[in-house]
């Protein structure tokens, strides 16, 4: 899902003047791991996805919150774990708004026949469809998100300007440069 905007993250850094100089150390990996891990079985083993994909988002809420010290991964944190409150509100799916979704260049067929892992279509028993997945993105890749992905996606941002030494600061604009030569 956010591959594009790593990329156009990593473009922008580098179009500021950044540079990779040195990758900044994550406490608790592990606990990243497990998530990548749990998330890629839950594609093989569709009748356990929701768990699966409930007990990856615990683990990756337990990373992030190991490294919260960084502005950048609470952000992250707060879309993850608005995310993770909607799916495990809905049986570990994350709902999707079925006119939205209709908008995207492939088929929801599996949604509507509820053979995908990790949708559900959003309906009037959905419980806080506010944050489930009812925003259509055309742009850079065709999507439907939640307002939790608005800010995995903002986490991203902000993380690859910091993987490049040009950090953006949301909390500290006024600081600008000072910011920057701290971290």
């Amino acid at each position: 899902m956010l591959l594009d905007v790593i990329l156009l993250s990593f473009l922008f850094g580098y179009l500021r003047g950044g540079r990779i100089n040195k990758i900044p150390t994550f406490h608790k990996l592990s606990f990243l791991l497990v998530s990548i891990l749990l998330q890629l079985a839950s594609v093989f083993l569709s009748e356990l996805g929701g768990v699966l994909v409930s007990i990856a988002y615990v683990s990756i809420l337990a990373f992030f919150y190991a490294n919260r010290e960084h502005e950048d991964v609470r952000i992250f944190m707060i879309g993850w774990f608005l995310n993770a409150l909607v799916i495990w509100a809905n049986l570990g799916r994350m709902p999707v708004d079925l006119e939205q979704a209709e908008k995207l260049p492939f088929s929801v067929e599996p949604i509507v026949n509820g053979t995908d892992f990790k949708h559900t279509l959003l309906t009037d028993d959905t419980l806080l469809p506010f944050l489930a997945d009812i925003m259509y993105m055309p742009f850079p890749i065709p999507r439907v998100i939640s307002i939790g992905d608005l800010f995995i996606m903002l986490g991203a941002f902000l993380l690859v300007q910091r993987i490049m030494n040009k950090p953006i600061s949301l909390i500290r604009l006024r600081e600008g440069k000072n910011y920057a030569a701290k971290h």
